[in-house]
C-alpha cells in the first residue's frame, strides 16, 4: 500500500473532521490508524459512510497500539488537556507530529514538546489553519504598506449550530480562553508577525463572552470572543495611522471586505480544497518529502506565542469571572443566573476528568452536576447524591473557586 501510515488520536467531532480529510488524501495517505478509547463501534460505522475509506482505516483502542504498527506521522486531536503529554510519547517514539490548537495548556510545556523536537529533529507542528488561510493572505495584500493602528477582532459562537451539514456543539470540557485564543493569535499575528500580543485589561460580560485588550507593536488590540452568542460572528477590523480603515467580516468563508468605505472583491476559492485539508498535506508533504519544518508557519517553534497569550489571558480571567460572580451572587443571584452559571461551567468543566458531552442531553446533565455541586460546595454544604463529590472536590480545589469564596467573604 503506498502513502504514509498516519495515526490518528481522538475519536470526537473533530476527530472525525480530520480522518473525512484524511480520506480525501490518498495520494499522500495510504493507511490510517485511528486511536479512541471509546467509540469503536460508532467510529467503524461512521467510517462506513465515508467514501474512500475502505481499508485503509483501523480503528485502534490504544497509542501503545498504533504505535507497534510504526506510523510515519502522527495527528493529534484528543481532549486539550491531553495533548501536551500524547504529543510527547509520539516525538520520543520518533513520530512527526501535528497538534491540534492548542499545543498545549502552559508555555512551560509547549517549550517541552519544542524542545523535545528539535533534540530528536523531528517535525512537530501545530494546528492553527488560519495562519495559511487564502482569504486571509489576500485581505492582507489588499493592505500591504499601510500601517495600523487600531484592531479588532471578532470571534463568536452559538452554543450549538449546522456547520457543513452536522450538528456543532460548543466543548465545555475546553476551557473557552484555549479554544478560541489559538485562532485570535492567528490574526494577529497575520498582520503583525514582528510582536507578540500583550494584553493589559480582560473583561467578562454577560454569557461568558469575553473582551480583551492588548497591545501588538505600536499597535492596540481589541479581542471579543465567547460560545454562548446568538449567531455566528468572525470579523477582522483595522484603522490605519494615516486615516482609513479596512474590515474583513468571514463569518462565512471566504467573506466580504471593505477598505475606505469601498466593497472590494472577495477572494476566489478554487472549491477543491479548504484549509484543513491544505494544513494536512502541508504537513504529510514535509514528512514524505523531508522537507524542512522549521519554515512552516505552523512550526511549533513558531507558535509558542499562542500559547503565551491564551495563559496568559486564562489566569487573568479565572480571577475577573470569580470577582463578577461574587458580586453576582453577594447582591442576591443564584448559581442559576445565566451569567454567573456561564462563569462557573466554563471555569469548571474543563477541570473535570469527563469526556466531551456527544449529546445535548449530555450536556444539559453536565452542566446541572456541576451547578449542583457549585451551589453546595461551601463548608456546610451536604452532599446527597454521590456523582457530585468528585465535582465538589475538584470545585473546592479550583482557583476559580477559592477567588469566588474570597469575594463573598469580602
Amino acid at each position: 500500500m503506498s502513502g504514509l501510515t498516519v495515526a490518528l488520536l481522538g475519536g470526537g467531532r473533530w476527530g472525525r473532521t480530520h480522518a473525512s480529510v484524511l480520506a480525501q488524501l490518498s495520494e499522500r495517505v495510504g493507511r490510517v490508524l485511528w486511536v479512541s478509547r471509546y467509540n469503536k463501534v460508532a467510529l467503524e460505522a461512521f467510517l462506513a459512510d465515508i467514501p474512500g475509506t475502505g481499508n485503509r482505516f483501523t480503528v485502534l483502542d490504544s497509542l501503545d497500539a498504533a504505535l507497534a504498527l510504526r506510523p510515519d506521522a502522527a495527528i493529534v486531536a484528543t481532549s486539550a488537556a491531553d495533548h501536551a503529554e500524547t504529543a510527547a510519547v509520539l516525538l520520543r517514539s520518533g513520530v512527526p507530529t501535528l497538534v491540534e490548537k492548542p499545543l498545549a495548556l502552559s508555555v512551560d510545556e509547549a517549550r517541552h514538546l519544542v524542545d523535545l523536537a528539535a533534540e530528536r529533529g523531528i517535525p512537530l507542528l501545530v494546528g492553527l489553519h488560519l495562519l495559511r488561510a487564502p482569504f486571509l493572505l489576500h485581505f492582507l495584500r489588499l493592505l500591504e504598506g499601510r500601517a495600523v493602528s487600531v484592531i479588532e477582532l471578532e470571534w463568536l459562537d452559538p452554543e450549538q449550530e449546522i456547520r457543513h451539514g452536522v450538528v456543532k456543539s460548543s466543548n465545555v470540557t475546553t476551557h473557552k480562553v484555549d479554544e478560541i485564543m489559538p485562532h485570535l493569535w492567528s490574526l494577529l499575528h497575520l498582520v503583525n508577525d514582528s510582536a507578540e500580543p500583550q494584553p493589559c485589561t480582560v473583561k467578562p460580560f454577560a454569557q461568558g463572552a469575553v473582551e480583551v485588550e492588548a497591545g501588538l507593536g505600536e499597535a492596540r488590540a481589541t479581542l471579543r470572543f465567547g460560545r454562548r452568542a446568538l449567531a455566528r460572528k468572525r470579523r477582522i477590523r483595522l484603522v490605519f495611522r494615516n486615516g482609513g480603515y479596512a474590515e474583513l467580516d468571514f463569518t462565512q468563508e471566504p467573506g466580504a471586505i471593505i477598505v475606505d468605505g469601498v466593497q472590494q472583491s472577495s477572494f476566489v476559492k478554487d472549491g477543491k480544497t479548504g484549509p484543513l485539508a491544505v494544513e494536512l498535506a502541508g504537513f504529510l508533504d514535509i514528512v514524505r518529502l523531508s522537507q524542512d519544518a522549521g519554515s512552516s508557519p505552523q512550526s511549533a517553534s513558531r507558535c509558542i506565542g499562542a500559547v503565551e497569550l491564551a495563559e496568559a489571558v486564562r489566569a487573568r480571567l479565572v480571577a475577573e469571572e470569580a470577582g463578577a460572580a461574587a458580586a453576582r451572587l453577594s447582591c442576591g443571584g443564584s448559581m442559576r443566573d445565566p451569567d454567573v452559571s456561564a462563569w462557573v461551567i466554563d471555569n469548571i468543566a474543563p477541570l473535570l476528568d469527563v469526556r466531551e458531552p456527544r449529546t445535548e442531553n449530555e450536556r444539559r446533565e453536565l452542566t446541572d452536576l456541576i451547578l449542583d455541586a457549585a451551589e453546595i460546595a461551601g463548608p456546610t454544604g451536604h452532599v446527597g447524591d454521590d456523582r457530585l463529590r468528585p465535582i465538589i472536590a475538584t470545585i473546592r480545589q479550583s482557583d476559580f473557586f477559592g477567588r469566588l469564596s474570597g469575594g463573598l467573604s469580602a
